[in-house]
């Protein structure tokens, strides 16, 4: 038994590894976009606290 795609034919074992490693990248994304904490990584940036004071231009010392 195997994969019959228009002209392109797949074994049984071809088939079960593309198929394998689909479900491993479809997954990935989701594990991804479930664990992606962007709010908080662009809350790390900015400066804490009373310290709040505009960030340096281009042409000043940090």
């Amino acid at each position: 038994m195997g994969l019959l795609i228009g002209n392109l034919e797949l074994d049984a074992l071809t088939s079960t590894v593309f198929i394998i490693a689909t479900g491993f990248f479809l997954g990935s994304f989701v594990y991804v976009s479930r664990t992606n904490d962007m709010i908080g990584a662009l809350k790390s940036l900015l400066p804490k606290g009373k310290s709040r004071k505009p960030l340096p231009g281009p042409d000043e010392p940090l």
